[in-house]
């Protein structure tokens, strides 16, 4: 993702202003990935888990950000998508105005709010519940989904403050022309924000994060549960060494199993090293406590693994190993899985 192609943009700023005057750039990246997934266990919300079939793939994916100047600040646009041929799976537009901060509307990156820290403990690949049937995301439920929500992102004395609104905690509008059916609304609203730091001290960088969903409750609506989510975690690097730390609390539930669960108590561990410019490791402990309703008993879900991640110039080589036990809060249910990635970048 290094070489920029640059290409003309009057035909996307004529679309944004509708005005000749209006100029600006379009930059594309991308990347070609093959992996290999092994997983073994018994999920049946991973469709790798005990699979018989080819375990591995590929696919390519283009990233195109856009930007202009305006009579009200930078105007910048960004769309990312799922493979080479299914089109853009997340896109967001921005408008950085200074020192009076950057707004923008989001359908799908996660720029905004509380769900921009969900996992901030180091790693030389990816989360280590990656892949997994129970995420941190979804156990950090604060935000609305980063879906047709607006988002706000100043400084202030060096604390970096970032805010997220959801008007409708229904799937958002697909937009102007879109294909799809009815937009259905929901009674309800979420709101959320995180804020980090990284230049207090120097080797280390922190945030703390609160999200709330609130419904309005139709009669016999047990579906959906109002959710407090907050996290906070502390990274700390010192040569090539970097150890973290992340707390999150969510009480109420979104899942499936909403009426049993009380609450997600989640603590994650983490240490990087960077063994050389090309090499780096990493080890996490994932901890999520399921405190059950009534008088069933708490069962803390175990995630822990290592990951690595070797670069040759454009190419980089990514390995996961990880396992996890009381998968969803399920004694006994559990998966192991290993994943091999070869990524190439452009």
């Amino acid at each position: 993702m290094n070489k920029l192609t640059k290409i003309g943009a009057s035909a996307l700023a004529g679309s944004l202003v509708a005005s000749s005057a209006f100029a600006g750039d379009l930059s594309v990246t991308g990347y070609w990935e093959v992996t290999g997934e092994f997983a073994t266990g018994d999920s049946t919300n991973n469709a790798a888990v005990n699979n018989t079939g080819n375990p591995f793939g590929s696919k390519a994916n283009l990233s195109f950000n856009g930007s202009g100047e305006t009579d009200f600040g930078t105007a910048s646009w960004f769309a990312f998508t799922t493979d080479s041929v299914s089109g853009f799976s997340s896109h967001s537009v921005t408008l950085d105005m200074g020192d009076m901060g950057l707004v923008g509307f989001d359908q799908g990156t996660g720029a905004f709010g509380v769900g921009s820290i969900d996992d901030k403990t180091p790693t030389a690949y990816e989360e280590i519940w990656t892949g997994m049937a129970q995420t941190n995301s979804d156990i950090l439920d604060g935000s609305g989904g980063s879906s047709g929500v607006f988002g706000y992102i100043n400084t202030f004395m060096g604390m970096k403050v970032n805010i997220e609104y959801a008007p409708s905690l229904s799937s958002a509008d697909a937009g102007d022309g879109a294909a799809g059916g009815a937009v259905t609304i929901a009674d309800g609203n979420s709101i959320n924000f995180a804020i980090t730091n990284d230049s207090l001290v120097d080797g280390l960088s922190f945030g703390f994060g609160h999200g709330e969903n609130d419904y309005d409750h139709a009669s016999g609506d047990v579906a959906n549960i109002d959710t407090k989510s907050t996290t906070a975690f502390a990274n700390y690097a010192f040569g090539p060494v970097t150890a973290g730390v992340q707390s999150s609390y969510t009480s109420g539930s979104t899942s499936a199993t909403a009426t049993t669960i009380g609450a997600n108590e989640v603590m994650i561990y983490g240490i990087a090293f960077n063994v050389n410019d090309s090499l780096s490791v990493s080890y996490t402990d994932y901890e999520n406590k399921y405190l059950k309703r009534g008088s069933q008993g708490d069962v803390t879900q175990d995630t822990d693994g290592i990951n690595i991640a070797y670069t040759m110039g454009g190419a980089t080589l990514r390995v996961t190993d990880a396992s996890m036990d009381n998968m969803g809060g399920t004694t006994g249910k559990g998966e192991d899985r290993t994943e091999v990635s070869l990524i190439m970048a452009f």
